[in-house]
């Protein structure tokens, strides 16, 4: 059960998406495998005492506890990335059970030696206390993120697939009980339903049983959970449909501004020119001559339009141009120390319609955030490109005294809702969150095969610039 779990959910895995409970899918996988791999061990380490000499089948069994161990490992990884937290607690949370991990294995060796103990028994106490310190948080977590994802769902226009992973989320509870509270009999098994031995004195049913149910369930509900990877091509297809009818609805715009609106405004300036040349009051003419150089005005005003809509897709080397420039210029016009370094140009997948446009904003207004709040001396930007994903990251050290506690920044300023807003019509993310050394780290990231439908199409003003708090 716990392969053909990991198997399906590999074979439909996508690192480009904009859901956390779809990205973070690979780790339940990963749990799935080595699980599934401990279980065939249960099967496999006794078939080979008939063979192989006792201290390889001791080897073996250590081997089998390890690979046990880690799938608990994995199982917590897929709890810590659905609930959403900052970067730096959840690697510190990761760091932790692995630290948990390595001190079971060690501790439990420690009092195997003094006590005596053989592989057997030692691996009875590691399982044990692993299931304790491991699988039940990590199972509980896991059940806590997919119900709290059920919100994200339906944001996404998902809403068929959010019974789904509420489900899933109760079966973890369950699984985490009798995977993680009842333990195999031995040294540190506390007695009675507590352990294997005495589940199947209480209740007649094999506790492997239980966690096979448990794992079949968790499967199929896995598979329709991986249906979020065929909403989201849908989405795709019709954001490409959308993005079409958008570039043809432009260039209709521009035939028209440009045969028609100008060719008016154009006529209408000579029409008054002619009357200016004609008419005796000096005043006269000189007003006229004044509106005709406002309609020049608004004439060039609609070809700057007119080139805005003309603007060629996007590329990475055109991006990355543009955002080195805009670092250079606020470096320049601040006296701030901005390193902008940027990766994989040659590497990058098809990007966004208006990406560049939609960056440069964002850039701009973590840039002048940074200034306004933090007092930072050094910022560094960072540009990566690959083929799922485009990532920008603004990061500074917040040295100076202007920087305010995290309360005094709101959450719903214009300028972040803006830049919330951009990210969103680019298919993305956006956080902000504390910078592991001090200051702060603003993370745009893109998935580059996927994007969010939008409700209406986006055509900003050029000009415009990104409203500031």
């Amino acid at each position: 059960m716990f392969f053909s779990l990991g198997f399906a959910v590999w074979l439909q895995r996508r690192r480009a998406t904009r859901l956390t409970l779809s990205s973070s899918l690979i780790w339940l996988a990963a749990f799935a495998f080595v699980e599934a791999l401990a279980v065939w061990g249960y099967v496999f380490v006794p078939i080979q005492e008939t063979y192989l000499d006792e201290g390889v089948v001791e080897g073996l069994v250590v081997l089998r506890t390890m690979v046990q161990i880690a799938a608990f490992v994995f199982l917590v990884q897929f709890g810590l990335r659905l609930i959403v937290m900052p970067a730096i607690v959840r690697r510190s949370l990761t760091g932790l059970s692995v630290a948990v991990a390595l001190g079971i294995l060690g501790g439990t060796a420690l009092a195997a030696g003094n006590a005596g103990w053989g592989a057997a028994e030692w691996e009875d106490a590691a399982v044990a206390l692993s299931r304790y310190g491991l699988l039940f948080p990590g199972a509980i977590l896991s059940a806590v993120g997919l119900w709290r994802q059920r919100a994200e769902l339906g944001d996404a226009g998902m809403p068929g697939i959010k019974p789904y992973s509420a489900a899933a989320a109760a079966v973890l509870a369950v699984y985490g009980i009798v995977g993680g509270l009842i333990v195999p009999t031995g040294p540190l098994s506390p007695g009675g339903i507590g352990d294997s031995g005495g589940w199947f004195d209480v209740t007649g049913l094999p506790l492997e049983v239980m966690r096979g149910v448990a794992g079949l369930v968790l499967c199929v509900l896995a598979v329709k959970l991986l249906e979020i990877f065929d909403v989201e091509a849908k989405q795709q297809l019709e954001a490409l449909d959308r993005a079409r009818a958008i570039a043809e609805e432009r260039a209709r715009f521009r035939r028209d501004l440009h045969d028609g609106t100008i060719q008016s405004i154009y006529a209408a300036g000579l029409h008054l020119e002619a009357i200016a040349i004609r008419s005796g009051d000096a005043a006269v003419r000189n007003e006229v001559r004044e509106v005709v150089g406002d309609l020049n005005d608004a004439t060039d005003g609609i070809r700057d339009y007119i080139r805005a809509l003309a603007q060629p897709p996007s590329t990475p080397q055109g991006i990355a141009s543009a955002l080195s420039e805009l670092a250079r210029r606020f470096s320049e016009e601040t006296g701030r120390d901005v390193r902008f370094g940027v990766e994989g140009q040659s590497s990058a997948g098809p990007l966004p319609d208006e990406a560049g446009q939609h960056l440069s904003q964002i850039l701009r207004e973590a840039l002048t955030n940074t200034a306004r709040h933090a007092g930072a001396c050094r910022v560094q930007v960072s540009l990566v490109f690959a083929p799922d994903e485009l990532d920008l990251i603004v990061t500074d050290d917040g040295c100076g005294p202007s920087r305010p506690a995290a309360d005094a920044l709101p959450g719903q300023h214009e300028g972040l809702r803006n830049m919330r807003e951009r990210a969103r019509r680019l298919g993305g993310r956006l956080s902000v969150e504390e910078a592991p050394r001090g200051g702060t780290r603003v993370t745009l990231a893109v998935p580059l095969d996927s994007d969010e439908p939008e409700s209406e199409p986006f055509l900003p003003d050029p000009d415009r610039e990104v409203s500031h708090s």
